[in-house]
Order: structure tokens, then C-alpha cells, then sequence
């Protein structure tokens, strides 16, 4: 039985730039709520404010977390599949809606020439404005799913459309940013983006939400987007789209490949995949990866593939694990899943 591992490099966020700093400069606000409807009860974060003002990324922790200059905060959901079915957008707090955006096509913006989307990176998108100067915007909706116009009133916690992949996206995802008197404020450390002064790296800010946001909410240092078994190798159209999610493979599959795609690894983090079956299956089970000292992309996928012993797979559960491991310390299990050969 024949195994291996690779990695490869998804897209190129950025390079960390790894100071401290001590207290955070903040900027006075109403708590938000949250502006998707999480569908699965804790929201999938997997970028943050950069922090860095120079060629190096930071998040609000001082994690890689972003990809240099992002100024928002991205809500992730699954795949494709998702998107489809519908996952909604919500209004933050009161306001009036002024200005909307719609009819932009939701595709992977990789697959695009880099001019295509000149003046509609946000693509399908919605501005609020509230009180005292605030302002919310929320980018690359689906299309046709802008439920508010110009100069409506809106309520906190109105579903104002839809998560989408219109304008400057790569997979589904709503970008979101709070603005006061036009300056960019991130919501979990209250800075102000145009003078931060100093900040205190703490992972468990959220000065901007409400408390019942805030538990939806948990700060990851690398983000699982998605892993999985399949029969093929994925690449990461197939991903996004939502390739071989399922629990169940035929005896007779030529191959059985475990994945998983992470977003915001660094230099030096040990990935390691861990497959194990049924009594019998002689596979090895553990494949690890430490990533070189290049300031290489912070997404990349990996997989680990076993070719099939004989006419069939042994029959029973197969499960595909991910650890993770930063800074010499022990590794974490960051997710797990089963595939099931009847």
C-alpha cells in the first residue's frame, strides 16, 4: 500500500510581523450584534483586521490571522453548496441603509484576469449608516439576494441579504467592516485603524459586540476551513465547491484520500494528519509536515493517500484526524471526521 503526503499553496496572504505591544488605543462605540446568521451556532472567522502597517501581517492577537492590508473581518461558510442554500446577512444595529450594490456574479475571483474587477471588489455589497457617525458595510453578497435599497430603514438583527463569492472573493464568505467618521475601526480591539497606537494582543477582546456575539465567536490562531475523505484527489475549486463532503465510500474505490485545508499557518507550524481504520487496515498512521522558514502562503491544503489494497477496502470506520502545533509547543487536535465503507 502505497502512501504520501503533500502540501500546496492555496493563495498568498502575507508575511508575519511578529511584535508585541502593550495597550490597545480604542475607539468608542454601541456593542453590534452579529452581521451573519452563524449556521451552525459559533461563526468561522478566518480573517481579521491587519494590523501591520508595513509588508508583515497582524491580527487584533498579533496572530497571522489576515493577509496584509485586509481591512475587515471575513465570516466564512463551508463551501459552495452552502452559499446555494442560503446563509443570511444581518444588519449589526439600527440604521439607514445608503448605498446597495447588486448584479456582480459569484465565482472564485482567482479564476478572473486580476483587472476584472476593477471598482467592485467589495461585489454585491450594502453600507448602513447608525448614530454617531458609525457605518457598516458588508461585501461580496449573492447576487440577487439584496433585500433593503437606498435610504430604508433597517432594524438590528434584519437579514439584509445573503453570503456570496461576488467581486474580490475566493470562496464564500461575507467581508465585513465598521467605519466611524470614515476611519476603519476593528471591532474586537476598538481601534482605530488610522492612528492604533498600541495594542495588548489579548485573544479574548471583543469591545464592539455584544455579549451574546461574542460567545458566537471564538479566536483561532489557524483556522480548519474544511477536510474530508474522498476517492480523487481535491484541488481547491474542488474544495470550495464542496467535493466528497459525504461519510461513505464504495469497497471498491481505487484510492482513499484524507485532506484538510488551513488558513493562517505560519512558518515553522507542524501539521499532522492522522488516518486510522478498521482492525487489518496496514496503513502507517501518521503523516507530518513542518513548514519551512520562507514566509510562504498562510493557506495551503494538504492530503495523505493510501492506493487500495487488493479488489477492496476493509470494511468498517476509517478516521482522518488534523494536529496542529505552533511555537514548540504540544500539538492540538483541530478536527476530525469519519468516512464509513460498508
Amino acid at each position: 500500500m502505497g502512501h504520501k503526503i503533500v502540501f500546496s499553496a492555496m493563495c498568498a496572504i502575507g508575511i508575519l510581523a511578529g511584535a508585541l505591544y502593550a495597550a490597545p488605543a480604542r475607539a468608542d462605540g454601541p456593542p453590534f450584534d452579529l452581521p451573519v446568521d452563524c449556521p451552525y451556532g459559533e461563526c468561522d472567522i478566518v480573517h481579521y483586521v491587519d494590523h501591520d502597517a508595513g509588508p508583515g501581517i497582524r491580527d487584533f492577537a498579533c496572530g497571522t490571522s489576515t493577509y496584509d492590508g485586509h481591512r475587515g473581518t471575513d465570516f466564512a461558510i463551508p463551501d459552495e453548496e452552502a452559499m446555494i442554500s442560503g446563509v443570511a446577512v444581518l444588519s449589526v444595529a439600527d440604521g439607514v441603509v445608503s448605498a446597495t450594490r447588486d448584479g456582480v456574479e459569484d465565482i472564485d475571483a482567482g479564476r478572473l484576469n486580476k483587472d476584472a474587477l476593477g471598482g467592485i471588489e467589495c461585489g454585491n455589497g450594502i453600507l448602513i449608516d447608525h448614530d454617531d457617525g458609525w457605518q457598516s458595510q458588508y461585501c461580496h453578497m449573492r447576487r440577487g439576494s439584496i433585500a433593503v435599497r437606498k435610504g430604508d430603514r433597517v432594524t438590528r438583527g434584519q437579514t439584509i441579504g445573503l453570503i456570496g463569492m461576488s467581486g474580490q472573493a475566493t470562496f464564500p464568505h461575507l467581508h465585513f467592516n465598521l467605519r466611524q467618521h470614515d476611519e476603519l475601526i476593528d471591532p474586537f480591539s476598538g481601534t482605530d485603524m488610522a492612528d492604533p497606537g498600541t495594542e495588548n494582543c489579548s485573544t479574548t477582546q471583543s469591545v464592539l459586540w455584544t455579549p451574546q456575539a461574542s460567545a458566537q465567536m471564538t479566536y483561532r490562531p489557524v483556522h480548519l476551513y474544511a477536510l474530508g475523505f474522498s476517492s480523487g484527489r481535491p484541488n481547491a475549486t474542488d474544495i470550495k465547491r464542496g467535493y466528497d463532503r459525504g461519510d461513505t465510500l464504495p469497497a471498491t474505490s481505487p484510492a482513499l484520500y484524507f485532506w484538510g485545508y488551513l488558513i493562517g499557518v505560519n512558518d515553522g507550524d507542524v501539521i499532522t494528519l492522522n488516518v486510522a481504520g478498521p482492525r487489518g487496515f496496514n496503513g502507517s498512521r501518521d503523516f507530518t509536515i513542518k513548514l519551512p522558514n520562507d514566509n510562504g502562503p498562510r493557506a495551503k491544503w494538504f492530503y495523505v493517500n493510501a492506493d487500495r489494497p487488493g479488489d477492496q477496502w476493509r470494511t468498517g470506520t476509517y478516521q482522518g484526524r488534523i494536529l496542529f502545533a505552533r511555537d514548540g509547543k504540544s500539538p492540538v487536535e483541530i478536527g476530525t471526521t469519519e468516512l464509513h465503507i460498508p
